[in-house]
């Protein structure tokens, strides 16, 4: 079955228990890649003010899905390799492999002097991937909600906006939500600059959270890891860092921002 937001897995099953392990790169790494003439990879290493952002977006996640004061999904930081695990690297791009599988699950955050990935809502996007969620906008129901200008669209991107079939992914019985973390923005591999996508219920929405989960994302995870029965909604209000953080978020972002112009 092919992973969409919110489906049920069988080749990529939910992380047991709702329990993550996860494990951080901390310095320069070669790991082997199976390609023609190139032996391995480099990783570059993530700093200490990154690695505090990640897990500044993992405890969001922690904290916004609680059921009764209860943890519904946990981070679990492991200083050696168990698996199955998550091996977040500093490598090329802002990617992630969707749900557990077997054997380790890789995040990938850039940050170079060209690009960086290191965005609390860059990260918890790339998080929900990990827990088993695709994009909003490829729902099989998108057609009712987005029209796609195939036309701006980057011709070698048009998979990326392939909708599923009804036979293919599960909504988790949720409404489209227009403001999820994990949709994409509306100019998303746009060639010339014009809007890839546009609403088609509400033309003036926002669309996609830069910042916090949506009360519909929160509910998605819960069904999702069976934290609470279909058919009930979640009590949870989307707490953002500074409710979330035991560290006040301004000195946390204040410390990232500083190292980040240190290193540009």
């Amino acid at each position: 079955m092919i992973q969409s937001r919110g489906v049920a897995v069988q080749i990529n099953p939910r992380w047991p228990a709702g329990v993550i392990p996860y494990y951080i790169e901390p310095s320069f790494c070669l790991y082997p890649k199976l390609e023609i003439n190139q032996k391995y990879v480099l990783f570059l290493f993530i700093a200490d003010a990154h690695r505090h952002l990640i897990e500044l977006a993992m405890k969001q996640i922690e904290e916004n899905t609680k059921v009764d004061d209860k943890s519904c999904i946990q981070f679990k930081r492991q200083s050696q390799y168990e698996l199955p695990y998550v091996h977040i690297v500093n490598g090329t791009g802002c990617s992630s492999t969707i749900g557990q599988g077997w054997g380790y699950k890789r995040v990938m955050l850039e940050h170079s002097s060209t690009s960086s990935c290191m965005d609390i809502g860059i990260i918890l996007h790339e998080l929900l991937h990990t827990l088993g969620f695709g994009h909003e906008q490829l729902r099989p129901d998108r057609d009712s909600y987005l029209q796609i200008r195939w036309e701006n669209i980057q011709e070698d991107k048009f998979a990326k906006f392939k909708r599923y079939e009804a036979q293919q992914a599960y909504d988790l019985d949720t409404p489209y939500d227009y403001g999820s973390v994990m949709h994409y923005p509306l100019d998303a591999y746009s060639k010339n600059g014009s809007l890839t996508m546009v609403p088609t219920k509400n033309i003036s929405v926002i669309v996609g959270q830069p910042f916090n989960l949506t009360s519909i994302d929160i509910l998605e995870i819960q069904r999702y890891y069976q934290c609470v029965p279909f058919g009930s909604t979640t009590t949870t209000t989307p707490k953002s860092c500074a409710i979330t953080c035991s560290t006040p978020c301004f000195f946390i972002f204040t410390l990232v921002l500083s190292i980040l112009e240190m290193q540009l």
